[in-house]
């Protein structure tokens, strides 16, 4: 399918974020769902639901981002930059708050988060990418018109 523009490798890569990110809290649902017994076993405190639910509502985003992206909404700029800022508050605060054992790793990750979102950020606001957040201007109805 041509969508009548090709992608930035800069944009490719953000894309291919959100469908990764997207992808593993599909598999978050699913395993809080097929393996509940299994989950209940051996994961402490807040259990299989939890899992099931925090990975419906980022795989539920995740899939609304590539909508709208696919679909140029207007707002895909914004919308990635406050997901994207979400996602990370609430791995960190799952990781600090939620998860009983300290992984050993936690510098590493936050060297990661952070040169992620740098990158995010960089890649939104760069003015060369800013026609792949949004429509061009034969496809978008006039702002200031009656009819519109």
């Amino acid at each position: 399918m041509n969508l009548g523009f090709k992608f930035s490798f800069q944009v490719t890569l953000v894309l291919w974020l959100v469908l990764i990110l997207t992808a593993w809290n599909t598999v978050r649902l699913a395993t809080g769902i097929f393996w509940h017994d299994t989950l209940k076993m051996y994961t402490p405190h807040p259990g299989p639901a939890y899992i099931a639910v925090t990975g419906a509502l980022w795989a539920l985003i995740g899939l609304f981002l590539l909508w709208s992206w696919w679909n140029r909404k207007p707002y895909m700029r914004t919308a990635l930059l406050v997901a994207s800022g979400l996602y990370t508050a609430w791995n960190w605060a799952d990781r600090l708050f939620v998860q009983t054992e300290v992984r050993a790793n936690w510098p590493f990750d936050l060297l990661i988060t952070i040169i992620l979102l740098i990158y995010i950020n960089a890649v939104v606001f760069n003015p060369k990418n800013l026609n792949y957040f949004q429509r061009e201007s034969y496809e978008r109805k006039p702002e200031n018109h009656p009819s519109a």
